[in-house]
């Protein structure tokens, strides 16, 4: 088929999930085009550069191609964020999506004009692994996008997909959806086997996933990348409540931790390590945990923009130093014929942990802060509600957190009794720092887990690979 027609295919589809985000009603539809359409599509969007220049360059000129995109990506991170932030705050967050629409056809036509040799040979196409793969991952990241609007577990909100099978059992599709998800996944890994016993080509060969030193690496990888996606995540739904920002400026109060990665890849990435790459992986988690505790001592009632620079910084330099080595040292134990490979599956996998980063620790952020203000309330009120009635409480705000805007929130606010007004501002704010400092608490953590699996990587690399971020 050739990889420019799956590109272009790609591109078409990215750009139906992208127009189903900006005409969506609601959670379920917007995360419909997010994590299936344009989901499904990223795949091939990512995965083709990557393929490209393992195919088209060798030795440092691939290097020089990998680092080039990694540097993009971030740099387009930075650039979507202010952009996506001002477009947010003065027009609408259908806008900014709307933005991405207007870029495909300029894709489309810088694509037009590299020339992609056709593939000497070509493989009939899985189609049943395919499948089984966009199922294995697409679902359950569907299922985390949903679980803050539906629930983990048991239903929250209004009504939700497949309610008249779902509402006897009492539960949310969210468990469905990952259950069906971790199915697809086992089916895909018996689906391999069977064709590699007939002599058929797999989807994927199963050759990285045999290799121990891969596997921990992929592992701290993920890890690292539900932490950082989870702190950016946190901050964002953090600052403008508790400090006053609007969207723009809270992207531009979080640009330092983008900044210095960036400064920090660039300067390294020419270098030849004077020590041990796992020592300065090491270096680079140990500091980054050192910012997030600095970022735990700062949240605080009264905290300022300005107050939260040095944590950010930190944790900038020490994921640069993190995301530097780590590709090295994981793919140390792959074979040549293997790497790309390795890359595929590497790839899909940190955004599985950016997934799980604004899914779980975005989720936790939320409950906690809805669990502390409806028990503020209460405490304030005097008064003694049952657990039923408690729990309704902290579901209806978890969902109102969520999806209603800011002056939404306000409305539904002013309508609590008068007498609990005065002190109602300061519910909120000290139930928000409290809350941002407990998933802080748990960040940290995951970060300390990511500093000890680390030291069953290698010292040493083989070569030195490009930053996969």
């Amino acid at each position: 088929m050739g990889r420019q027609p799956v590109f272009r295919g790609a591109l078409l589809l990215f750009a139906l999930g992208l127009g189903v985000m900006v005409v969506s009603p609601d959670m379920g539809i917007f995360t419909l085009g997010f994590a299936m359409l344009t989901g499904l599509a990223a795949a091939a969007l990512v995965s083709t550069p990557l393929a490209l220049m393992d195919h088209l360059y060798d030795d440092v000129a691939e290097q020089y191609g990998l680092l080039a995109l990694t540097v993009s990506g971030v740099a387009g991170s930075l650039i979507g964020s202010l952009i996506g932030g001002l477009m947010a705050f003065q027009l609408s967050w259908r806008w900014a999506f709307g933005l991405e629409l207007g870029l495909i056809p300029i894709i489309w036509l810088l694509v037009r004009r590299v020339s992609i040799p056709l593939p000497a040979r070509t493989m009939p196409i899985d189609w049943v692994g395919g499948l089984l793969s966009v199922g294995g991952f697409g679902l359950p990241l569907m299922g985390l996008s949903l679980s803050g609007e539906y629930g983990w577990w048991q239903p929250k909100g209004g009504p939700q997909p497949l309610d008249f099978l779902l509402a006897p059992f009492g539960i949310s599709i969210v468990p469905l959806l990952i259950t069906a998800g971790l199915i697809c996944l086992g089916l895909l890994a018996f689906w391999q086997r069977q064709r590699s016993r007939q002599g058929e080509a797999p989807l994927w060969r199963m050759g990285v996933f045999s290799r121990r030193i891969y596997i921990i690496g992929l592992t701290i990888g993920t890890l690292h990348t539900m932490i950082s996606a989870g702190v950016q995540f946190n901050l964002f739904q953090f600052i403008p409540p508790v400090v006053g920002l609007n969207p723009f400026q809270t992207a531009i109060a979080v640009i330092p931790y983008t900044i210095a990665q960036l400064v920090v890849l660039v300067l390294l990435v020419k270098r030849r390590p004077q020590f041990p790459p796992r020592y300065l992986l090491q270096v680079g988690l140990a500091v980054k945990s050192v910012g997030i505790a600095m970022l735990f001592a700062a949240v605080s009632t009264t905290i300022k923009p300005l107050g939260l620079l040095p944590s950010l910084v930190m944790m900038g330099i020490g994921t640069g130093l993190f995301v530097t080595y780590i590709t090295s040292l994981t793919f140390s134990a792959t074979a040549e014929d293997e790497k790309a490979e390795a890359r595929g599956v590497y790839r899909p996998f940190q955004n599985l942990g950016a997934s799980l980063g604004r899914g779980i620790l975005g989720t936790l952020l939320v409950a906690l802060a809805s669990l502390k203000i409806v028990d503020g309330i209460i405490a304030e009120l005097g008064q003694s509600v049952s657990s039923e009635v408690r729990r309704n409480a902290i579901r209806s705000l978890q969902v109102a957190v969520q999806t209603m805007t800011r002056d939404e929130r306000s409305t539904l606010f002013d309508q609590l009794p008068e007498r609990i007004q005065p002190s109602l501002d300061g519910i909120l704010t000290v139930s928000s720092v409290e809350a941002m400092k407990a998933t802080l608490l748990v960040i940290l953590i995951l970060s300390l887990v990511c500093l000890g699996l680390s030291f069953l990587l290698p010292k040493t690399a083989k070569k030195f690979e490009a930053p996969i971020e």
